[in-house]
């Protein structure tokens, strides 16, 4: 089986239904499960009995909701930046910062890392066709670099030692959506950093956030781009910022989870490519899927984002498991890896 494709009526917290069959849920990008928690829910409700519809408008219409500003303050501070800058979504985050920065560095090159997500491409400036090592390698002053800050759907852990080499004229934009709220995200360097994320993984509200130092974020949200841009869903952004101790509660479990799995395997040859303290997964080997699933534990597989590249095998341990599943799953991957020795 090289792809499969479910229709849900709902999303999936710890199992998902597969032909009748009912599986421990590992795919998606659902971190922290956020949506189950009963404080989340309680503040989403309140949200939607005040912000009872998505609101479409310019982003400097005379009618403003507070809610935004608290949470870009709230996740500022959260992250260790001067300040934030809400959008709609990761995509729109990570194009309006891209926009940003050439507008306002007009003559220097956009140098793109390897795999770095589309969000962070504008044509014809596409990532860099070498390996990181040669495109490190290839960084110059005077120049706007964009990568991501993990690798994904292929979970690689990406090496910023070299932004510590880099100077004050490099501006350094990094989509975090993939460590935003399940891993430190800060950078040592003495470029101008922007990082961008979407806030629909980890933090599960259709929204984008821009992070960044409070000049550029007042000149983003003084751009065409951003003005022009919607604004993110209020209700959810209102329960986003009323949930914080269902969020570290998640963000703590989840860090446990996480632990645990690395603690038990340490000495174990695991047949997939991991990084320390990061909840995926994945590998190459198209079997692991079909093992998996025939152990009650159902992964993503598919092409992404070229769709007719083979299809990886990824799966996430995420906030809403518990002790025995890790278990489970840890029995899982050996056996597959003492089946294939």
């Amino acid at each position: 089986m090289q792809t499969y494709q479910l229709h849900s009526e709902s999303i999936p917290e710890k199992f998902i239904q597969m032909n009748g069959k009912s599986y421990v849920w590992l795919g998606g990008t659902n971190y922290l499960g956020i949506g189950s928690h009963p404080v989340f829910q309680e503040k989403l409700q309140e949200g939607i009995a005040l912000f009872s519809q998505n609101w479409g408008s310019s982003r400097i219409n005379n009618l403003q909701f507070s809610v935004w500003e608290e949470l870009e303050n709230q996740l500022a501070k959260r992250f260790g930046t001067e300040a934030a800058a809400l959008c709609s979504s990761g995509f729109a985050a990570g194009q309006i910062a891209l926009q940003w920065a050439q507008k306002s560095h007009q003559t220097q090159r956009v140098h793109v890392a390897p795999k770095t997500h589309p969000a962070l491409w504008r044509y014809p400036n596409e990532p860099f066709p070498g390996s990181f090592s040669a495109w490190n390698a290839n960084i110059q002053p005077h120049e706007i670099l964009a990568m991501d800050g993990t690798g994904s759907p292929w979970v690689q852990k990406i090496d910023f030692s070299f932004a510590e080499k880099l100077g004050s004229t490099n501006t350094l934009i990094v989509d975090e959506s993939h460590r935003l709220g399940v891993q430190e995200i800060m950078i040592n360097t003495k470029a101008l950093v922007l990082q961008t994320a979407s806030l629909s993984k980890a933090y599960g509200i259709p929204a984008g956030i821009i992070l960044g130092d409070t000049w550029v974020i007042n000149e983003i949200k003084a751009d065409a781009s951003w003005v022009g841009s919607s604004p993110p869903n209020p209700a959810f952004c209102f329960a986003c910022l009323h949930a914080k101790e269902a969020y570290d509660e998640r963000e703590g479990h989840l860090r446990d989870l996480i632990q645990y799995f690395e603690t038990k395997t340490q000495m174990a040859k695991l047949p997939v490519e991991k990084i320390q303290g990061y909840p995926s997964f994945c590998s190459s080997d198209s079997r692991l899927f079909e093992h998996l699933k025939s152990r009650g534990m159902l992964v993503n597989h598919f092409s992404y984002p070229d769709v007719t590249a083979p299809p990886i095998c990824r799966g996430s341990l995420h906030a809403s498991l518990q002790v025995e599943d890790v278990d489970r799953l840890i029995e899982a991957l050996l056996s597959f890896t003492s089946h294939e020795n």
